[in-house]
């Protein structure tokens, strides 16, 4: 194959700005659209190749590394900021909720940018309710909804004891993420997991 045309073909295949910051996006499901690429160093290098300095995970500047070659055939790098702006599919209400109410049938999935220091959430989990009052068409965050009860309010203890069952009451209380806690009257405290609705306590 002659040189030249080998050439040719590897630089159609070479990555411009645009694929190499699509092929680092970090976030499953989402795009990435690319507003802008500012040179900051090689400006007398002829970009060939170019990648990300890290993975992408919203919106914001990007920083960009590209190889090539300069007038006289040598090879050379430079560096450069691109301007990228992110979507990803979040959860949205479709109607305003008040604190508490469920959010079954109350969400829907649409596209959402990612900011910076914002998580939107691609889904709910079963039984949540509204944490605090939302508008319509709010991207849902961890902290705007809540999963149990409310911390303070009233909780079904279940205690396992092998094939034994306790339930008693208790209060709920802050708790390690993803577990549930409670405090019973004798001021005991304990930890467990949600099933439906009850906070189960499984003896080791």
């Amino acid at each position: 194959m002659p040189l030249a045309f080998a050439i040719s073909l590897l630089l159609a295949a070479a990555p411009t700005p645009r694929e190499a910051v699509a092929s680092a996006l970090a976030l499953t499901g989402a795009e990435v659209e690319l507003a802008e690429v500012r040179l900051s160093q090689g400006a007398g290098c002829a970009a060939e190749t170019w990648e990300t300095l890290k993975p992408i995970d919203g919106s914001g500047p990007a920083g960009l590394r590209f190889e090539g070659h300069d007038a006289r055939g040598g090879a050379c790098q430079g560096f450069a900021w691109a301007r990228v702006k992110v979507l990803a599919p979040a959860a949205v209400t479709t109607r305003a909720l008040r604190e508490g109410e469920p959010l079954e049938d109350a969400v829907t999935l649409a596209p959402r940018e990612v900011l910076p220091g914002h998580h939107a959430l691609g889904g709910v989990p079963a039984g949540a309710v509204a944490g605090r009052a939302l508008p319509a068409g709010t991207a849902l965050e961890p902290s705007s909804i809540r999963v149990g009860p409310r911390l303070g309010g009233p909780v079904t203890v279940v205690l396992q004891l092998g094939s034994l069952s306790v339930e008693q009451p208790g209060r709920a209380v802050p708790c390690v993420r993803d577990r549930a806690c409670a405090l019973l009257p004798s001021g005991r405290r304990v930890e467990g997991r949600l099933v439906a609705g009850r906070l189960l306590v499984e003896a080791p």
